[in-house]
């Protein structure tokens, strides 16, 4: 089973997505802070990341930055409210999957996990 960590501060985000993918068949993990989502990152192996920006703490850029400079790969959709960092160089430079803008519909969500997930050989 493919495993999924949600890491946003807003618990409906994590409950509303966690319900979604638990229904496509993942297994899903989520983490409210990005300190709780890099000790979960440490310390297991995940197929899938979806990542808010702006979190109190370390935010969704300094996770995807560490994991990038370790060589992680893992495929990281992020969605934020921010639209105009949507094509930010930065954002771009460390290879995400996909960048979806808050309120995420759902649908839009899935199916962006399932092409990030087809395109993840792990």
């Amino acid at each position: 089973m493919k495993k999924v960590l949600i890491v946003d501060d807003d618990s409906n985000i994590r409950f509303l997505f966690a319900e979604m993918l638990k229904m496509d068949g993942y297994e899903v993990l989520t983490a409210s802070t990005g300190t709780k989502a890099l000790q979960l990152i440490y310390h297991d192996n995940f197929n899938l990341l979806i990542l808010d920006i702006k979190m109190p703490g370390i935010h969704g850029l300094e996770i995807l930055r560490r994991l990038r400079e370790r060589g992680d790969n893992v495929p990281i959709i992020i969605c934020s409210a921010f639209e105009g960092m949507k094509d930010d160089f930065i954002i771009k430079s460390y290879g995400i999957s996909d960048y979806l803008v808050k309120p995420v519909d759902v649908k839009l969500l899935s199916a962006s996990v399932r092409r990030s997930m087809s395109r993840n050989v792990n």
